[in-house]
This record gives C-alpha cells, structure tokens and sequence, in this order.
C-alpha cells in the first residue's frame, strides 16, 4: 500500500481533531473554578463532557479519573483500527504504555494488600478492567492473595517473564520501584523492537521523536536519582533506560563511577542546553540536596522544560510530510498531554491548591 493511500484518511481526520482541542480558555476557567464541582463543570458540551457527567452522577475525582484512561484507551483502538498492519502493530506498542501504567496500579493494590496490610476493597473499583492490548486478567490481579496469583494473571503475556523473574518476598522486601523500572525498560526495548518493522519514513520520523524522550527520560532520572537522592552507581545504571543519544556517555561514567555534577552538565549542554543553565542555577542555589524535604522547585522547572520540549519535537511532526505515523504519533501525544493536564487541574482541585500553585504545575 503506496503512503497516500495508508495515511491520507486516517492522518487528515487526525488534523481535523487537534485543531477543534480544548481552547487554552477552558483551561484557564477550570483553574479559575473555585472548587472541584465547578472545574469538572467547564467540561461539559466540550469533547471531555462524559467526565461532567460521570462526576454529576457520583462526585467521585477517582471515578473521573477512570473515565479519562478509559477516553484515552479508546482514542488509541479506533487509530489500530483504521490501519494496516505495520503501522497498526506500532501503535498498539504505544497503546502497551498505558497498559504498563494500569499493571502499576493492580500490582501497587495487590502489595498494598500483601506487603503493607492494607485495606484495597475501596480502591479496587477504580482499575481499569477491559483488554487494553494484552489478555490479562484483570479482576485476578485485583483479588490475588498471593504472588503466585500475580504470576498466573500474565500467563502467556509479554509480561510473564518479568513476573516469573521476581519473587514475593524480593517485592516485599525492596518494594515496587526496581519492579516498575523494569516494565518501564521492557516497554522501551517493545517500542525500539517495533521501530525496525515500519518502512524508512515511518522510521525515521518515529526514532527521532522517541530518541529524544529517552534522553529526557534519562536526564530527569540522573537529576532526581543521582544527584537529589544519591542513589548509589549500580541503581542508578538500571534507571537509565539504555536508549536515546546521552545514554552510552551518562552509563559508561556512572559505571565507573566518574560521573560528577559538572561532567553531567557538560554533557547535557551539548543537546540541551537550557538544562544546563537551569541545573547551574540549582546548583548555585544548593537546591540539589535532601536536606530540602521535598524535590527541589528547580526540579520541577526543568521538569516543565523538558515536558515542553517533548512537545516541540512532537508537534514540529505535523509540518512535515502528511503521509507519515508522524501525525498519528503527535496526536496521541497531544491527547495525552491534554489528558495529563486536565489530570492535573482537577487533582489540585481535590487538594485545595491555589490557582498559583495549579499554574506553576501545569504551564
């Protein structure tokens, strides 16, 4: 099939669909609402309605919540869809981010359960119980006693390995964090093993945009694990996820453990620059240290940075070639993005932040 043919459709329809997203104005009146009942009801006639209606019915955040992935699983199955078979295999790769993301919250319950005896009947109404892309037995997970149950769940999935490679008492004795890292990894190597089946311009345009997230990935990583929470050299190596164009130099140092902070920089400066400045500007403020409490403010401007970087390498797609998955990969992220911050409003809400407070976090 010749790539008009592929993409001409299903991308213009796509194009249509990011012009009519939610106006920087409707943003601006939820963070303006004075409560969560109001923020919740700027959505409503807009293409974020169901979400008003779910809370007019149960003023329940979590259950809004739900809704929202649920709108974000969806959005992703009807692009699978109305592709062929290259292109649609690829995308349902990015569809197993959100998987990853609903296994995270059915594991936390079950060790929440298991490991820390704590109640979860309340919480468990609020997984995500449909096939996203995988069969797993979701409502197993959620009444699993045991790890072994845990294990049974991801029979026959991508997943069964990784299961079958922790225990029970290792979960319950380092926690989740190793755990997730690795599902995180696992879904990396899914999406770089994908990247070799599209053809050259698909490829192309997709290595670009997901080289740079592994970058930014990575620096986030070295920032809050390496230098704020100084974890030791062979943790921080499995943080790192083994792609993008700074992976090689950042591992290779920390191995050896020769990573300083102005090595760090001097390597960071050389793709992104403003990191640099801003981690100089952290430093000179003695914010990269525990002693502080909480994660530094610095850290969440470059945090914010990088998450506007990730937009203009996803957006810059869209001015290219129009018979690409480049329009297709922009759109799922702007969707996500969009997604993300409607997420964060309506938490802030919850806890009662100030309209201050909401902007630094979502702008």
């Amino acid at each position: 099939m010749d790539r008009v043919s592929r993409y001409g459709y299903v991308n213009a329809k796509l194009r249509a669909r990011i012009g009519s997203m939610i106006s920087s104005g409707i943003i601006d009146a939820m963070v303006k609402a004075p409560n969560l009942g109001e923020a919740v009801a700027v959505l409503s006639g807009t293409q974020y309605d169901e979400l008003a209606q779910v809370y007019a019915r149960s003023a329940d955040l979590q259950q809004v919540e739900l809704a929202l992935f649920s709108r974000e699983v969806e959005i992703q199955k009807d692009i699978i869809a109305a592709l062929d078979a290259r292109p649609a295999a690829f995308v349902s790769v990015l569809l197993e981010k959100s998987e990853i993301e609903n296994i995270k919250n059915a594991v936390r319950l079950w060790y929440s359960a298991a490991a820390l005896h704590h109640s979860i009947s309340y919480r468990a109404a609020y997984v995500y119980r449909e096939r996203i892309v995988n069969d797993i037995d979701w409502t197993r997970i959620v009444n699993a006693l045991t790890y072994d149950d845990l294990v049974k769940a991801f029979h026959s999935t991508l997943y069964s390995h990784l299961f079958e490679e922790y225990t029970e008492q290792r979960i319950q004795r380092d926690g989740l964090f190793d755990f997730e890292i690795t599902l995180d990894h696992l879904w990396f190597d899914s999406l770089y093993g994908a990247l070799d089946h599209l053809d050259r311009a698909d490829r192309e345009v997709a290595e670009k945009v997901y080289t740079v997230d592994a970058d930014l990935k990575n620096i986030l990583n070295l920032i809050r694990y390496g230098f704020y929470h100084n974890v030791d050299a062979a943790r921080l190596s499995r943080v790192f996820i083994a792609r993008g164009g700074l992976y090689s130099i950042l591992e290779k140092k920390v191995s050896r453990g020769e990573l300083t902070f102005a090595d760090a920089r001097e390597i960071i400066k050389r793709k992104y620059p403003e990191v640099n400045e801003q981690l100089g500007q952290m430093e000179a403020r003695g914010e990269l240290s525990t002693s502080h409490g909480e994660l530094a403010y610095g850290t969440l401007a470059i945090e914010n940075y990088l998450a506007k970087r990730r937009r203009k390498e996803f957006t810059s797609i869209l001015s290219g070639d129009p018979f690409t998955i480049g329009t297709i990969l922009s759109y799922i992220y702007l969707c996500r993005s969009e997604d993300n911050t409607i997420r964060a409003i309506l938490s802030a809400k919850y806890y009662g932040w100030s309209e201050d407070q909401i902007r630094r976090e979502v702008n």
